[in-house]
């Protein structure tokens, strides 16, 4: 196997993982490849999606084991990782008091690779033009989704990691999410992660689905 087809197999790889709540064991010495395209992380209430895309973010550090994007290590290089990697969680948006259009300007600064004009289009597909002067707390659940979502799709990084995106969205912005996706999982350098109760599959493209068991 090539250097190439070693890189393009394993864009993010764990190995060993372990982690553990004080009251709940959820992953021991487990290990994954993340390809490029789109990974649609899947199982029951507790099963640690939302843990393993933390962990994949760096919002939680693991009990041992390791975790690498592109060869850079999550714990060795912290920042150089964090950079390589845009997590949209399913919680509150950060950075509430600033309105949509400084969060865009502080992402961009945090996220070299930010296609500005694909940006722009994002914003004007989800209807989030009206709200772009007004802080992002006044805003509805939905709205602020919205405005992450818009970040995550246009943010340029090897690795995107997606808590159940269509969380709050109307059906027309569900639909516009959808359609920009399955066009985005195309680039064979980029690794899409995605935690969803909701189906992803429906559009023409591939999806690898990965079932991760509720721990016992």
């Amino acid at each position: 196997m090539t250097q190439k087809e070693t890189t393009l197999t394993a864009l993010l790889r764990v190995q060993n993982l372990r982690f553990s709540y004080p009251q709940r064991h959820v992953f021991n010495a487990w290990s994954h490849d993340f390809q490029p395209g789109l990974t649609w992380v899947r199982g029951g209430n507790g099963c640690g999606k939302s843990t393993l895309l933390k962990l994949l973010a760096g919002a939680l550090k693991p009990l041992s084991g390791t975790i690498a994007v592109q060869g850079i290590s999550q714990q060795e290089l912290h920042l150089p990782y964090r950079r390589a990697v845009f997590w949209c969680g399913p919680g509150p948006i950060a950075f509430d008091h600033l309105a949509p259009a400084e969060f865009f300007g502080f992402m961009r600064g945090l996220y070299a690779g930010v296609d500005v004009q694909a940006l722009q289009r994002h914003v004007t597909g989800l209807g989030l033009t009206p709200f772009l002067g007004a802080a992002l707390n006044t805003l509805s659940t939905g709205t602020q989704r919205k405005v992450w979502l818009a970040v995550a799709l246009a943010a340029g990084t090897p690795v995107t990691l997606l808590d159940e995106p269509l969380n709050a969205l109307d059906a027309a912005s569900a639909a516009y999410f959808r359609n920009s996706l399955h066009e985005l999982v195309q680039d064979p350098l980029r690794a899409w992660i995605v935690a969803s109760h909701e189906a992803l599959d429906d559009a023409p493209v591939q999806i690898r689905e990965l079932e991760l068991a509720t721990p016992v």
